[in-house]
């Protein structure tokens, strides 16, 4: 019936402009948690010239303690007699004279960022080709692959910073989409396949909205918020994070040396 061919037709037309509309949605929801990601990714690398190696640092000069204090426990154990003549400088003392010397190696410092015009030109340019080049954006599996291949590519451009291999990308794809435009199956099988294409979107976007609501529980994220409130305060957080670890570096220091002294007298 012509009325049947007509429904199909228009229900060809209606999904298309559903899954248009969830491309959109989905291609600006990929976008948004890459965003995301890359800050936590760039507050890590931060903390970690700031405040982790200080934490490694720490959590070996404590590993040094217990080991110094369960070896003294058990060699006071094995011997008859204690030694209680031998004299130490307190652990203050000790600390005191640490924390008063110039610290051998200096915390190295977080390489500068580059410069904020061009990190927001790159980011423009690649959340636009994410957009465009994205495997979700495919009409069938040639070209989901083919999407999928550039945006390794793309994200190999963003991370070496080349705006010229982010510029030849968006020409490219310019030519992949005109050779694609030819290719129109008929309406039933183009209705079943957007209706696929559309539970498939859906899917993922459940997926990335699990993803974002999700993103808040994670510890870094959290200190990257404490950071950002204590920077309105005129705070460096992180600074004095790395400070109080010095000072307990050097504590811990002092601590582990009375420690090794006391051992070697046993």
């Amino acid at each position: 019936m012509s009325h049947f061919a007509e429904s199909t037709a228009e229900k060809v037309k209606r999904l298309r402009q559903e899954l248009d509309a969830l491309r959109l949605e989905l291609a600006e929801a990929e976008a948004e948690l890459n965003s995301q990601l890359e800050d936590v990714e760039a507050f890590e690398f931060r903390f970690e010239a700031h405040v982790g190696q200080l934490l490694d640092q720490l959590a070996t000069l404590e590993s040094e303690v217990n080991s110094y204090l369960t070896r003294i426990k058990l060699l006071r154990h094995q011997q008859s007699f204690a030694n209680s003549d031998a004299t130490f400088e307190p652990v203050e003392e000790q600390f005191r004279q640490t924390w008063q010397q110039s610290p051998e190696t200096a915390v190295p410092k977080p390489l500068p960022p580059p410069p904020a015009a061009t990190q927001a030109q790159l980011k423009k340019m690649y959340r636009q080709l994410a957009r465009q080049f994205h495997p979700d954006l495919a009409i069938d599996e040639a070209d989901r692959q083919y999407r999928t291949d550039k945006m390794a590519a793309i994200n190999d451009a963003y991370q070496a910073q080349s705006m010229v291999e982010l510029m030849a990308l968006a020409e490219e794809l310019e030519a992949h989409q005109s050779r694609r435009q030819s290719e129109q199956p008929p309406d039933k099988e183009m209705a079943q396949a957007l209706q696929e294409e559309i539970e498939r979107c859906r899917r993922r976007l459940r997926s990335i909205d699990n993803e974002l609501q999700n993103l808040p529980n994670r510890s870094m994220v959290d200190l990257a918020l404490q950071v950002k409130l204590a920077q309105r305060e005129g705070r460096d957080l992180l600074a004095e994070m790395a400070e109080e670890l010095e000072r307990k570096i050097a504590r811990k220091t002092a601590e582990r040396d009375m420690l090794r002294a006391q051992f070697n007298s046993l």
